[in-house]
């Protein structure tokens, strides 16, 4: 795998994307064109994180100059539009302002950071010890009312936000709150043999475990491609913050069922339960947030561990570039084809997901030392 070609080839085609798109917010592609919302939905800041990633592999101010223009639309949906937000939270305002203080240290992009952060933690259930991650969308829908009581399985990846926050003021809560979220998620969403639901409901007044539930997965009782690499990462990263053997060794055993289930090109099902893979798709997006997370699951591992789980990454992406790239298709605007959104809603199928753009260039970023990670 050539990885200078492969840096040369995201650099390029973010250049070209960030020209078109300006301050705009894109989320997946159709025809190979993407498709912008106002406001990111929830996300918008991989696009401004991928410029982030470009700026450090490259040093040059165009793309951190195409990262901050959307800035207005972060600060417009957090202090005018806060009810539209999530659990995602962490997403949104990570790589959209984290990074950029991180990396630059813009004063502007950690207070906001910050203030995104404390909004993350007011979403704490003390009954039950999660982080609600969604929602009512609809009143009369009994999924949707269930959406008082439920965590899911992304939301190990939001929580690094808690731990910034936590370091950047000093006050404990903002860690004590991540780290009672991810023991929840290891109880209750993670199964005893290393799969995962994609979302469990609580009993709103006692916090009692009431049942699973899946959203985007085959079935409630499925394993989510999808959802099984946010947990890799969403351990790996406890790990990093909290120092905690058991965060690591639920990092290694998610990501186990993860690479067990891989196809024989090393890119996932979109679920790993089908009764019948026939006329099923693959998930780039899955493969890409795997590749990333296990590169971050590895640099706290030593010896034949560590390189074990740094050669799977590689492969993932070395797979990803040789057979899902869009380095031969100029008009293409993703980086990856053939990325699943959401089965089950008949959205965004074979298609580009920002997201899944966003850790591929992580993955090949961490992979030259080019990128300080900022999760």
């Amino acid at each position: 795998m050539d990885l200078m070609e492969i840096k040369e080839f995201i650099l390029e085609k973010t250049k070209s994307n960030g020209e078109i798109f300006q301050d705009q917010l894109p989320t997946s592609t159709k025809e190979g064109q993407y498709q912008f919302d106002e406001w990111g939905t929830w996300v918008g800041s991989f696009w401004t994180g991928l410029n982030f990633l470009c700026y450090e592999m490259s040093k040059k101010e165009s793309y951190l100059e195409v990262a901050r223009k959307s800035r207005h639309r972060f600060k417009r949906r957090l202090y005018e539009r806060a009810e539209t937000l999530d659990h995602d939270i962490g997403f949104l305002y990570s790589l959209s302002c984290v990074a950029d203080y991180k990396i630059t240290g813009n004063e502007e992009a950690k207070e906001i950071a910050l203030d995104a952060a404390k909004l993350l933690k007011g979403r704490f259930r003390e009954k039950g010890q999660y982080i609600q991650a969604w929602n009512v969308w609809d009143e009369t829908d009994e999924f949707s009312q269930n959406n008082k009581g439920r965590a899911i399985v992304d939301c190990m990846y939001n929580l690094p936000i808690l731990f910034w926050a936590a370091e950047e003021t000093g006050d404990d809560n903002y860690r004590r709150v991540a780290l009672a979220h991810a023991d929840t998620t290891a109880k209750y969403l993670v199964r005893e043999d290393g799969t995962a639901y994609h979302s469990f409901v609580f009993d709103l007044e006692t916090g009692e475990p009431k049942f699973g539930q899946t959203h985007q997965g085959y079935s409630d009782e499925s394993c989510w491609a999808r959802g099984q690499a946010w947990l890799i990462g969403g351990f790996a990263y406890t790990f990093k913050y909290s120092k905690d053997e058991k965060y690591l060794n639920m990092a290694k055993k998610v990501a186990d069922v993860f690479l067990d289930n891989l196809e024989e090109d090393f890119i996932p099902m979109w679920d790993f339960s089908l009764p019948s893979k026939e006329n099923h798709p693959r998930d780039t997006s899955a493969a890409s947030i795997a590749a990333a997370s296990l590169l971050e699951l590895s640099s706290h591992l030593s010896g034949e561990e560590k390189e074990h789980y740094y050669k799977w990454a590689y492969q993932i992406l070395e797979s990803l570039y040789n057979h899902y790239g869009t380095q031969n298709d100029a008009e293409n605007q993703g980086l990856l084809v053939h990325a699943c959104g959401h089965y089950p809603a008949k959205k965004d199928l074979n298609c580009s997901l920002i997201y899944g753009d966003y850790y591929f260039a992580e993955g090949i970023a961490r992979l030259l030392g080019d990128t300080e990670i900022y999760w």
